[in-house]
C-alpha cells in the first residue's frame, strides 16, 4: 500500500497540501554592485530589528569609506547574514523594509523574490521563524563555523528545499501575522510612552524648590564585592540576585545561596559602558564589585533619590577612559537638590504608579511575543 505524503504545518487556514521548493525557483540571486557609490548607507543585520544602518546601530560605521564595491541592496529584497550566534545559530535572514537601499558587505547573500509563487510577506515571516534551519545545518556540514561565519556556499543556500502553500493562504498567514506584529510594535509604543511621560515628571520634580546636599551628606557610600562565575554555578539553593554592571534583566547576572544586603538601597554601576546607571533596590541582594551602593539614611526617599540620581550622573561619568567609570569619591560631591520628606514620598507614589502600569504592559508585551513565536512556529514547516 503506498501513501501520499502531505505537508500541513499544526496551525493553517485549510487543508491545502504545501508544496516544495527550491530556493532558487522564487528568489533570484542579487549581485549588483554600488556603482558609484550611488547610496552611501551602510547597512548590517540586526537579529531584532532586521536589515539597519551601521551607523544607528554601532553608532558608528564599520563599513569602508569607497562603498562601490558593496553590494546595493534595494527596498523589498534580502539578505543572509551567514554570522552566528546562540540566538541565532544559523545566522539571519531579513529583508530590506526600513530604507529605500542601501548597501552591504558581499559576505552577505543577497536575493528578491519572485512574488508569482512566494508572497514577499510571507517569506519574510518565514525567515523569522526556525523551520529553514534544518536546510542551512544540512548544508553546513561538521566544520563550517569559520571566524563566526558558517561556511555556506552559494550554489548550496539556493539549493535549499522550502514547504510553501498556495499564494492565497500565504496571503492570510502573513496578514495575520502582520496584524500580531503591529500589535506588538503598538504595545512597545504604549510602553516608551509611560517611560518617556516618567522621565517629564522627574525633570519636573527636579525644578521644585528645595534644599541642596550632597550625597554624601545623606547617604552612607559602598562597593560590592567580587563575585565571579564560579561563585554562582556552586550554590545550592539559589535565590538571592546578584546585581552587576549590566542593565538587561535588571542588572542580574546571577543568584546566590545568602545575601550580603537587606533593605532599601540604590546602587550604580561604577565601571563599563553602563557606568553611571542608577537602580532602586529594596529586598535581600548582592552586588558585584562593579556596583557602587548608597544606604540613604533615614529622613530622605530612597525611592525618589533613586530618581532624581539617575538624571544627574551621567555627566559625572569618566567617559575619557578607555572603561568609562563613575568611581565612589565622584558619586559622594554630586549635588541633588530635593524637596521636603513629605513631597519626596508624594512625588514617589506618582512614579511608583507609572512604573507599575509600565510592569503591567511589558507583560502584556511578553505575551504577545509569545504568541507570535507559538504562531511561527506552527504556521510554518
Amino acid at each position: 500500500m503506498k501513501f501520499l505524503l502531505i505537508y500541513v504545518p499544526n496551525l493553517r487556514f485549510n487543508n491545502d497540501p504545501y508544496k516544495k521548493y527550491n530556493l532558487y525557483e522564487f528568489a533570484t540571486r542579487v549581485t549588483r554592485k554600488n556603482k558609484d557609490n550611488v547610496s552611501n548607507l551602510p547597512l548590517t543585520i540586526s537579529a531584532q530589528y532586521g536589515l539597519v544602518d551601521q551607523v544607528s546601530f554601532f553608532n558608528k560605521t564599520v563599513a569602508s569609506k569607497d562603498m562601490s564595491g558593496y553590494y546595493l541592496l534595494k527596498n523589498g529584497e534580502f539578505a543572509y547574514n551567514k554570522s552566528y550566534s546562540n540566538d541565532y545559530p544559523w545566522g539571519a535572514i531579513k529583508r530590506l523594509d526600513l530604507y529605500d537601499m542601501g548597501c552591504l558587505s558581499t559576505l552577505y547573500i543577497c536575493f528578491k523574490t519572485n512574488d508569482n509563487i512566494v508572497n514577499s510577506n510571507y517569506l519574510a515571516h518565514y525567515f523569522e521563524s526556525s523551520k529553514w534551519h534544518k536546510q542551512v545545518a544540512d548544508i553546513a556540514g561538521e566544520g563550517a563555523r569559520n571566524h563566526g561565519l558558517l561556511n555556506i556556499a552559494v550554489n548550496d543556500f539556493f539549493n535549499t528545499k522550502h514547504a510553501v502553500p498556495t499564494i492565497e493562504n500565504q496571503i492570510k498567514i502573513a496578514g495575520f501575522l502582520d496584524l500580531i506584529e503591529e500589535r506588538i510594535q503598538t504595545q512597545i509604543k504604549i510602553i516608551n510612552d509611560y517611560k518617556i511621560l516618567k522621565n517629564h515628571i522627574i525633570k519636573s520634580f527636579i525644578k521644585q524648590n528645595g534644599t541642596s546636599y550632597l550625597l554624601s551628606e545623606i547617604a552612607e557610600l559602598g562597593r560590592g564585592r567580587v563575585i565571579n562565575s564560579a561563585e554562582i554555578s556552586k550554590q545550592k539553593n539559589p535565590i538571592y540576585p546578584v546585581y552587576s554592571s549590566q542593565t538587561s534583566n535588571n542588572g542580574i547576572m546571577g543568584y546566590l545561596d545568602n545575601y550580603d544586603y537587606e533593605g532599601e538601597y540604590i546602587t550604580w554601576t561604577t565601571d563599563g559602558a553602563n557606568a553611571g546607571t542608577v537602580y532602586y533596590r529594596n529586598g535581600k541582594f548582592n552586588c558585584t564589585n562593579v556596583c557602587g551602593i548608597l544606604k540613604i539614611k533615614n529622613g530622605y526617599d530612597a525611592y525618589y533619590i533613586s530618581n532624581i540620581l539617575n538624571c544627574y550622573t551621567k555627566k559625572y561619568v569618566s567617559t575619557n577612559l578607555a572603561n568609562p567609570k563613575l568611581m565612589n569619591n565622584v558619586m559622594a560631591n554630586i549635588k541633588i537638590n530635593l524637596p521636603s520628606i513629605e513631597q519626596q514620598k508624594h512625588s514617589s507614589k506618582i512614579l511608583q504608579s507609572i512604573e507599575y502600569r509600565v510592569e503591567i504592559e511589558e507583560d502584556i508585551k511578553l505575551n504577545l511575543v509569545k504568541q507570535k513565536a507559538f504562531l511561527l512556529k506552527n504556521m510554518f514547516i
